[in-house]
């Protein structure tokens, strides 16, 4: 009895680890997107006091950046984790040891220079710090912001629930890459060699905050064109002195 308890569950702990591991996912991409978020607000509010020289507020965002930096980080030392683990579940060589000790080098935080993370080299920017460059990569850094493109390679609309290939990354809507899955197993960016399947692609967490914050930017940008072309209404007053008036 024992032994066919021990071998149901043997057969049974791949698919509870694949669901497992699924879950987990899921909810680091959310956090990461929380955290991208958080940070872009954080930069549009450096953005502000950059013109009040509010340099109290500007040092204490800049502490919340570092702390930013490093909680991405944290997440992509997860992830790596994650996709280790996947594979090693894949190969069917399930060994409880050695998981465990990725769930806890996925839970070590990171020693690094936070100066050196994208954050904090895009917080100086909307904050009006100058940073030493290091070579291309701040100039690199301050086109990739403004150069993103939203549009999807394959229906050349603006991206919907974009989903990136980690072997180029390139990213793509989910309806255009499933379509074009039918026709072609290459990647749909003109001059890429790389292959994909749907199976490997990921979410862009990254790419759905863009959308969302340029999209809040046009639709501001829409309603204040809207204030500005709207006829003047007249006050009271200006009604009543209207009316009375004899040339």
């Amino acid at each position: 009895m024992d032994d066919d308890l021990e071998t149901s569950i043997t057969h049974a702990m791949p698919a509870a680890m694949k669901m497992a591991l699924y879950a987990a996912k899921k909810q680091n991409f959310e956090i990461l997107k929380y955290t991208i978020e958080g940070f872009d607000s954080l930069c549009n509010n450096a953005s502000m006091l950059k013109d009040f020289e509010d340099q109290d507020h500007v040092s204490a965002l800049e502490e919340t950046t570092k702390e930013f930096a490093v909680l991405e980080t944290q997440l992509a030392q997860y992830k790596q984790q994650l996709d280790k683990m996947e594979i090693m579940i894949e190969s069917g060589e399930l060994d409880p040891v050695m998981i465990d000790k990725m769930i806890d080098e996925s839970l070590v935080e990171p020693k690094m220079n936070a100066t050196k993370h994208e954050f904090y080299k895009r917080f100086c920017e909307k904050a009006g710090i100058e940073l030493e460059q290091d070579g291309d990569e701040d100039v690199v850094f301050q086109q990739s912001e403004s150069t993103r493109s939203t549009i999807c390679p394959v229906t050349q609309l603006e991206m919907e629930k974009p989903l990136r290939n980690p072997s180029c990354n390139h990213t793509y809507s989910e309806q255009g890459i499933r379509a074009h899955l039918q026709r072609s197993k290459k990647c749909p960016v003109a001059g890429c060699p790389q292959k994909l399947s749907f199976s490997n692609l990921e979410r862009d967490v990254e790419m759905e905050v863009l959308i969302a914050r340029r999209k809040s930017g046009a639709q501001q940008q829409r309603t204040q064109t809207n204030s500005a072309s709207a006829p003047r209404g007249y006050s009271d007053d200006e009604a009543e002195d209207e009316e009375y008036v004899v040339d």
